[in-house]
């Protein structure tokens, strides 16, 4: 149910997402002529231009970029204001904003799959969406209002957001099948050995162990995928999460384990402002619910 809503905004929004009036057509479920319509409407009702639309294609004018964030804010608070209504009514409705790190479904002690089953098994009217993004960003979002919640290893928190621990990641040194270390016995391995080899890092978390000595990494990637390429390239050693380099089987091999692997601290982050939100509510509950042993939120 909308009690809010704005045609025109909503329209726009949509065609920038998806990449022009051919497939919002399908999208809002009318005509490209109607869109049309409302775009120049829309235009009018401004007094600029949004968008470039012909032979060349569509694009945002430069106004365009800014009223299309404008009006994505706008939207989403509206989403949210009805929802805030309908709570009164004890519906579980409106929006619910999600946001995660990547490669986290086969992190077993985060049970994020059970927890999304266990909210979806609820009669609801709940419009989901779920993001994937660094910590920084997912920070970036909540603070604005974008997401709702969040799950990450929160190194760097802020007093603007309420902290819940949930859970421990292991992560390991590996290198690839092509790599000079991959078939070297385990006790030739020592840290002058490792300093040597290029390690590859993600941007967004930068260890450094003294006994690889690597500041200033050669080759930074921003998610798990990417670290998993370029360690099987057999060019970089590189740090993966234990469950996730499980996937891999014997094209990777795990580097001094027993005294090279690190453990991040997953998070349940949320915004004060959506923490009353009974669809964020009931998500906090059942991702609380699974993640045994986790305490209230800190902030």
């Amino acid at each position: 149910m909308k009690l809010l809503r704005n045609n025109l905004l909503e329209t726009f929004v949509t065609v920038v997402e998806c990449g022009g009036f051919t497939d919002a057509q399908y999208a809002l479920g009318i005509t490209q002529s109607a869109i049309s319509i409302r775009i120049r409407d829309l235009e009018a009702a401004l007094g600029y231009k949004v968008c470039e639309r012909g032979r060349g294609g569509f694009r945002l004018t430069e106004r365009g970029e800014i009223a299309y964030r404008k009006a994505g804010e706008i939207l989403r608070n509206v989403r949210d204001f009805d929802a805030e209504l309908l709570d009164l009514r004890d519906a579980v409705t409106g929006d619910l904003r999600i946001g995660v790190v990547d490669s986290v479904n086969t992190l077993d002690d985060l049970h994020l799959i059970k927890s999304l089953n266990r909210f979806l098994d609820r009669p609801n009217e709940v419009r989901l969406e779920m993001v994937v993004a660094s910590p920084t960003e997912l920070t970036q979002r909540l603070i604005s209002g974008g997401l709702h919640v969040a799950v990450a290893p929160f190194r760097n928190q802020t007093p603007e957001l309420s902290y819940t621990e949930l859970c421990q990641e292991e992560h390991r040194l590996y290198c690839g099948r092509g790599h000079p270390l991959f078939d070297t016995p385990e006790d030739e391995i020592g840290p002058g050995v490792l300093s040597g080899y290029p390690i590859c890092q993600r941007s967004y978390d930068m260890f450094v162990s003294p006994e690889l000595k690597s500041a200033e990494p050669p080759a930074v990637v921003a998610n798990m995928e990417a670290m998993a390429a370029l360690i099987e390239t057999g060019h970089y050693l590189g740090s993966l999460p234990v469950h996730y380099a499980r996937a891999f089987g014997h094209r990777f091999r795990e580097i001094a384990p027993d005294r090279l692997n690190w453990f991040s601290t997953f998070y349940l982050a949320t915004r004060t402002a959506h923490a009353s939100r009974r669809a964020v509510e009931l998500f906090v509950e059942d991702i609380l619910y699974f993640c045994k042993g986790a305490e209230g939120p800190k902030k």
